[in-house]
């Protein structure tokens, strides 16, 4: 029997909600901050494609370089170049976890490299979301 995971978590959707009449993997705020910033071709494309997962607090869902070089047509150093970009330019930052001991440092996967990143503070305060209500909370 299939397990229907809306019914188990019971919880409101934590993906970030953008107002109406404003549909795009991109919502305008963001699109105008990329535009203000001057931020590159590549810049672009891979901000397409780490909007597809946002969450309510700014974070970016993880995406595999791969996955990113699959979904915009670049190449893994194009990727890379991209990501790079919008890290100088102040829009994305990688968000920060707390160790056992108490030490606060970039989130970081076994691989060394950043594994989640998160729109920074001021690139979020331009991007308008919608509060979820009780009525938007998903029902069967």
């Amino acid at each position: 029997m299939p397990i229907r995971r809306d019914e188990i978590a019971g919880a409101p959707d934590p993906f970030a909600r953008y107002p109406p009449s404003e549909f795009a993997t991109l919502p305008m705020g963001l699109a105008r901050l990329l535009a203000e910033k001057r931020v590159g071709r590549n810049g672009w494309a891979v901000m397409v494609a780490l909007c597809r997962k946002v969450y309510a607090d700014g974070r970016l869902g993880r995406t595999p370089a791969s996955e990113i070089a699959e979904a915009s047509g670049l190449t893994a150093y194009q990727v890379a170049r991209g990501m790079k970009e919008l890290r100088d330019k102040g829009i994305i930052a990688p968000v920060t976890r707390k160790t056992a001991q108490g030490y606060r440092h970039p989130d970081r996967s076994n691989y060394g490299h950043v594994a989640q990143y998160r729109f920074t503070k001021k690139a979020w305060a331009k991007i308008e979301t919608v509060p979820i209500e009780p009525s938007q909370e998903r029902s069967s």
